[in-house]
């Protein structure tokens, strides 16, 4: 418990340095020793042999989750404030492999109505791609295909989308990779009711594992600027 609160109070003391403007940190899973949120309490539980203490991203950052790509993830029961309008959601991520999709974070409700939430995948091609539900039929998700992905290394990746201008932006270390707006073509959150997945896909956490390591991963409840990203890349 001591040390839980100590940790706690660390997370906080940090990120009070960090000028998010407006931007509320709603939730961090450090994912160091398990995937308890020190911010919100957004507590996930693990299934599939998530293995916590592997070698960190940063010294900044602490220990690392090992996902398996078969089975393993972490899963962050539902909550409005986990899907806010606007957003900000960075992570640490390490791939061991770039076969098929496999999703670091996933937050979506995908049905026949309405898709809704947001992924970043390491897709099909080898790269990081950023999408969200465009608020249209099942499978209408605008994209932000990335880098390649670089096996064994770890990269930070950080995905925001601004509701006021309607666009998405996706950084890869810090710097901004792509953006794009279209007025009603993005609405990412909507009617959102499923539950958050880490280190895994699809809207029940059951599909599309990912296969490496993940690190670090933050939610902020507005777009952050590039200077407050590398902010956080660089501070923890």
């Amino acid at each position: 418990m001591l040390h839980a609160l100590a940790r706690t109070a660390f997370v906080l003391s940090v990120f009070a340095l960090i000028p998010t403007a407006d931007a509320e940190l709603v939730a961090y899973w450090p994912l160091d020793t398990d995937a308890e949120d020190v911010v919100g309490g957004y507590d996930g539980f693990t299934s599939g042999g998530v293995v916590f203490g592997a070698e960190g991203a940063a010294a900044h950052s602490g220990s690392a989750a090992e996902f398996n790509g078969t089975s393993s993830t972490i899963t962050v029961p539902y909550a409005t404030a986990l899907n806010p309008g606007s957003f900000t959601v960075a992570m640490w991520a390490n791939a061991d492999s770039v076969a098929g999709f496999a999703s670091a974070i996933t937050s979506r409700d995908d049905d026949s109505d309405s898709v809704n939430g947001y992924i970043i995948y390491n897709d099909s091609a080898g790269r990081w791609n950023f999408w969200t539900g465009g608020g249209g039929p099942s499978g209408s998700w605008p994209q932000l295909p990335g880098p390649p992905v670089q096996i064994g290394s770890w990269t930070h990746l950080a995905i925001s989308y601004d509701a006021g201008s309607q666009t998405m932006r996706l950084h890869v270390n810090g710097a901004l990779e792509r953006s794009a707006s279209g007025a009603g073509l993005y609405s990412p959150n909507g009617p959102q009711t499923e539950d958050l997945h880490l280190g895994s896909g699809a809207d029940n956490g059951r599909q599309f594992y990912f296969d490496g390591l993940l690190d670090d991963v933050g939610l902020w409840d507005e777009a952050l600027t590039t200077a407050q990203i590398q902010d956080v890349m660089n501070k923890g």
